[in-house]
């Protein structure tokens, strides 16, 4: 398999779109190159458990049920939110520009990238029967804001290795799961963080020990509940920490392990992923609770992906070997409705 993108041009896109350029690109409609680059570390083979907070809630990850098939998008159900999206002209997507290789700008065109983005151009094409430019308007969210500005519709959904928790679902619904991740460190080779003892979880990590991740995100907000005995350190962007880590300004990135491949991709030479899985992080797209005909009509693209072999094509495509030997199965949908 080759490498779609040289590695040096790909860190200089990061390090350019933390000091915010990219902003004219992530309107635009994604492409998709060739494919992904290769060389990224394995995931380990032991399941993880869920995050603590979430056993109050153990269907946490169950969606709603799709009515039917996928309609034609010229029978879309007259009066639905997909009918209001097809006259309007296009979808609002909430999105990230810095988490190769979900979501990114490619530094050979410029334009808008990754697994998170395809999702939406599959949704967009359901709706409108194409993907022309135009067809999703891409706003760049931080983490923090991604259920915010779909509850207060200044997006129709989000696609942006978005983890499904308890406290998210009090004010955002979600798709059924389309993607397994978890979450493990990042560290500089040769470094003391590297030889560090990584099989006792967050708890066992050295004291002092100083932790990048960005606010907002699940690998935070567990960091500081369970390891209070490092010093955690917020970053703009994920490509903002690996900059950090670079620069020897923290001693290790800690987030999911999709997005940490991707940043070790950017410097396979100096970094490596360590450590078992500490969670199970799953995937889904956040869209608003009143727009339930919406929800079920994601899942329902969903459910074709899963069928048809397109996710798995998509994975190939995006992380290639990276996170496993070989393209897994996608994940499977969980319902809390009856047919």
């Amino acid at each position: 398999m080759t490498t779609r993108i040289a590695l040096p041009t790909l860190v200089c896109a990061l390090a350019l779109t933390v000091a915010g350029c990219g902003a004219g690109a992530a309107e635009r409609t994604a492409r998709r190159p060739a494919e992904p680059p290769v060389g990224a570390p394995q995931a380990p083979r032991a399941p993880a458990k869920a995050p603590g907070p979430d056993s109050a809630c153990p269907d946490v990850t169950a969606s709603l049920r799709p009515t039917g098939g996928l309609p034609a998008p010229t029978a879309l159900p007259s009066g639905s939110t997909m009918a209001m999206f097809r006259q309007r002209g296009y979808i609002k997507a909430g999105i990230d520009q810095s988490s190769y290789p979900f979501g990114y700008v490619d530094p050979s065109d410029n334009e808008l990238d990754g697994f998170d983005i395809d999702l939406l151009r599959e949704v967009a094409k359901a709706i409108f029967g194409d993907d022309r430019p135009g067809r999703i308007q891409f706003r760049v969210l931080r983490n923090e804001d991604r259920a915010i500005a779909v509850a207060r519709g200044d997006v129709d959904i989000v696609a942006e290795t978005m983890t499904i928790n308890c406290e998210r679902k009090q004010s955002v619904e979600f798709s059924s799961v389309y993607f397994n991740a978890g979450q493990r460190m990042l560290v500089q080779k040769d470094g003391k963080a590297e030889n560090a003892d990584y099989q006792g979880g967050l708890p066992a990590l050295p004291r002092g020990m100083r932790v990048c991740s960005v606010p907002g995100s699940t690998s935070l907000a567990l960091l500081r509940r369970d390891a209070p005995q490092v010093r955690p350190v917020e970053g703009d962007t994920w490509a903002d920490c690996l900059v950090k880590l670079q620069q020897g300004e923290v001693d290790t990135v800690t987030t999911d392990d999709t997005i940490l491949a991707g940043l070790q991709s950017q410097d396979p030479i100096f970094t490596r992923v360590v450590g078992p899985s500490i969670t199970l992080e799953p995937y889904g797209m956040a869209i608003a609770k009143d727009r339930v005909d919406f929800v079920r009509f994601v899942n329902a693209v969903l459910e074709r992906l899963r069928t048809n072999g397109r996710w798995k094509a998509m994975y190939a495509d995006h992380l290639g070997t990276s996170l496993a030997d070989t393209v897994p199965e996608p994940p499977a949908a969980v319902y809390r409705d009856n047919p």
